[in-house]
């Protein structure tokens, strides 16, 4: 049918632009991860060398003052200057990626694109189905309407739309009730507990490695207290080791926080369960079934929706 094939066609040109929107925040939210990682660290490294020039820092030309740089103007490259540098500037990195690539408006158009793919299968699937406003003769431009009215929300979007986005997932034809029921619901059900497991897989990973940490700056601070900065026979300084093993357990919270890892844990089994329900319950009438299903699909994207969209950290 032609406005399935309209609307499938659409569906799938959104659908893959919030993919790609997505792709970009995900990368840019793990690089301010790993780079501000690097920088406390290094930082913490350069803290502990001597200083670069008549001290005992160790030079990378050898030595133990450093060697002035030719045409530097005495300026020395040793290894604490290198490490400082370098951590200053993955320090700046994050920072500029937090500014340039994880900004709300960043954010909101990811969203925005998946809102509208998701609106769009949303009615498609209401159409296939034949569930109302649907089950009546010549519905075909209520249904284009329908998809006008979705769209116009993301005009100022159609620059970022991909194309060739290939056929989607969107059915082009009508289906039967048992139809539905396999192509729909029961695939949004194992999405759900797919993502959610997934999920709760990096939040328990993540959180592990945020408790080794804590703990490891507790240890390492008790036993600072009783041979000062002398450990196994190194010397170093216990306040800026802690510091950075706090800093860095500091910056794996902040990614699970901004991940929404624990939200979309909940919400993805919260919804899959309610499906599941759905599901065995009565199915008849048709229509009704179907926009019941579609209601708890739709219930969950707003309250997702609404989630990421709320101003704070991202």
């Amino acid at each position: 049918m032609a406005v399935l094939d309209t609307i499938a066609d659409r569906q799938a040109e959104w659908s893959v632009t919030a993919n790609g929107l997505k792709s970009v925040i995900d990368r840019a939210r793990w690089s301010v991860f790993v780079f501000s990682v690097l920088g406390a660290l290094l930082a913490a490294l350069a803290s502990q060398l001597g200083a670069p020039a008549g001290g005992t820092g160790g030079s990378l030309a050898g030595g133990t003052g450093g060697t002035p740089a030719a045409g530097t103007g005495g300026f020395t490259f040793d290894l604490r200057t290198c490490f400082a540098m370098t951590g200053a500037a993955s320090l700046v990195i994050a920072t500029f990626f937090t500014q340039r690539l994880l900004g709300q408006e960043h954010v909101t158009g990811w969203v925005r694109a998946r809102a509208i793919s998701e609106a769009l299968k949303r009615e498609a699937y209401k159409f296939a189905a034949g569930a109302a406003p649907y089950d009546q003769a010549n519905s075909e431009p209520l249904l284009d309407a329908e998809r006008q009215k979705i769209e116009a929300d993301g005009d100022d979007l159609l620059g970022s739309l991909a194309t060739n986005p290939g056929r989607g997932s969107v059915p082009r034809s009508k289906l039967t009730p048992q139809q539905y029921v396999e192509k729909r619901v029961d695939k949004e059900i194992e999405y759900y507990k797919d993502h959610a497991e997934r999920y709760r897989k990096w939040a328990t990973r993540l959180r592990q490695a945020e408790f080794g940490l804590a703990l490891a700056a507790t240890l390492i601070t008790a036993i600072a207290s009783v041979t000062g900065n002398h450990i196994f026979g190194f010397v170093f300084d216990i306040a800026a080791l802690t510091a950075v093993l706090t800093t860095v357990a500091g910056a794996v919270l902040a990614h699970v926080e901004a991940s929404r890892f624990d939200f979309l844990v909940t919400t993805y089994l919260a919804t899959a369960r309610r499906l599941e329900d759905r599901k065995g319950g009565p199915r008849e009438p048709p229509s009704t079934f179907v926009n019941d299903c579609e209601t708890i699909i739709s219930t969950e994207n707003m309250s997702w929706i609404a989630k990421w969209t709320k101003p704070g950290k991202v």
